[in-house]
């Protein structure tokens, strides 16, 4: 959903919310079983601490295969990733989201080292599509949605609805929970699916799509969701400011952006439009494309918080992709093809390729972190620097499709499905 959303009608009951303090009952070591597996004390002691690059240039060219959740629904069968991963890493391990229960996955043995699933039981869903868990801004928690069904009572029906659980990142257990009760259709939307759009210092922003639309805004202190949104799916969040598409007749969309401070208050519009996609962009951008309403040209334009232009790539194209570097550097790129950077602060274009004359060409971008940009050219693999657009490293040994300090995550190269943890190495 933050890589793409349209927005929809939703019709919201009061929600009622429900605080779980200490929920370990919820979680459980290995993928499988709930007995704990004894480890050695002697070969625990053994076991060498992992090296750490920040940012990494070089992958080792084996690694840990990761389960096949981590590609769930992302992963094509001709090996290439549509849509956003499940999964986010953190320190030396991957936190893999399904729609029954969140993996803690080791990356550099590829072995689930616990498994959290929600109280209440989770709506079946084999074939939807799951969003990444996300991080609290301290990295202490991880915050994820399941899809639920609340049991019915006397003369009450059951109904579905999102229980959000808070997974320590240090003990890989749940510490509380909100149950937001309960969501449109009485019990009927098996195809809804929920995501945590964004964690800013006070709020989680957590949205449904796929059948309904609707939005909460959680209060991360109290522990209570202090407004909701109906008919308003959220695509990013961007500054302090939640952009959503809405829709003003059964053709015609609207960009909106909405006060997540101040109970979800709708604080600007733009862009009358139809197709409309919304991309994040990092913190401070986010990127939309679709065609405009009155002209039907292609629209592909990254807005500032406030709604404003940050930078205007329409044209031909209409399709845009930006990873966030996880530091200062947003890189997009169109389908002509085109890569560029732009600053996040300001909006500025600070690099493009191909560059005039054909001297360079533009990389099949595949991931950027931390001041460096991964990807691909017709002569392998490659890093970029984020800042500058210069190759840094024309030999990485993996274009990761996920990276951080310990690892990049890479696409098997024989079997094009499964995702290598391939450690970090320089």
């Amino acid at each position: 959903m933050r890589s793409i959303l349209k927005a929809s009608a939703a019709l919201l009951t009061t929600a009622t919310l429900v605080l779980v303090a200490g929920c370990d009952g919820a979680s459980e070591p290995g993928a499988d079983h709930k007995a704990k597996t004894p480890t050695s004390k002697k070969s625990s002691a053994s076991a060498p601490p992992r090296k750490s690059y920040d940012p990494p240039q070089k992958f080792a060219a084996q690694g840990a295969a990761l389960p096949a959740a981590a590609g769930h629904g992302s992963v094509t069968a001709v090996g290439t990733v549509a849509r956003p991963l499940p999964l986010v890493l953190h320190k030396t391990n991957a936190y893999i989201a399904a729609a029954d229960r969140l993996q803690v996955v080791d990356t550099g043995t590829g072995k689930t080292t616990a498994t959290v699933r929600p109280r209440h039981k989770p709506v079946e869903q084999p074939d939807a599509e799951v969003d990444a868990p996300v991080p609290t801004q301290d990295g202490q928690l991880m915050l994820v949605p399941f899809l639920v069904e609340f049991g019915g009572k006397g003369t009450t029906p059951s109904r579905v609805g999102i229980e959000l659980d808070a997974v320590s990142t240090s003990t890989n257990k749940t510490v509380w929970t909100v149950d937001l009760d309960d969501l449109p259709g009485g019990g009927g939307e098996q195809d809804a699916q929920a995501s945590v759009v964004a964690a800013t210092k006070n709020t989680a922003v957590v949205s449904t799509y796929g059948g309904n639309a609707v939005t909460y805004g959680v209060d991360l202190e109290s522990r209570k969701a202090t407004w909701h949104k109906d008919h308003v799916g959220t695509a990013a969040v961007i500054g302090d400011t939640a952009v959503s598409i809405t829709s003003k007749d059964s053709v015609r969309q609207q960009v909106i952006g909405l006060d997540i401070n101040h109970d979800g208050k709708q604080i600007w519009s733009k862009l009358d439009g139809y197709e409309l996609t919304a991309h994040p962009a990092g913190p401070g951008l986010i990127a939309i494309t679709g065609k405009d309403y009155d002209s039907g040209d292609s629209l592909a334009t990254v807005l500032k918080p406030n709604g404003s232009k940050a930078a205007d790539l329409s044209g031909d194209q209409s399709e845009l992709t930006c990873r966030y570097d996880d530091a200062s550097v947003t890189v997009c790129q169109t389908e002509e093809p085109r890569t560029l950077a732009l600053d996040i602060r300001t909006g500025k274009e600070l690099w493009s390729l191909p560059e005039k004359g054909g001297t360079r060409v533009a990389p099949t971008v595949t991931a950027a972190w931390h001041g460096m940009v991964y990807g691909t050219t017709s002569n392998g693999t490659v890093v970029l620097d984020a800042k500058t657009g210069a190759d840094r490293s024309t030999s990485p040994g993996a274009a990761p499709v996920a990276v951080n300090e310990y690892t990049g995550l890479a696409l098997d190269q024989a079997e094009h499905h499964t995702l290598i943890a391939h450690p970090a190495v320089g």
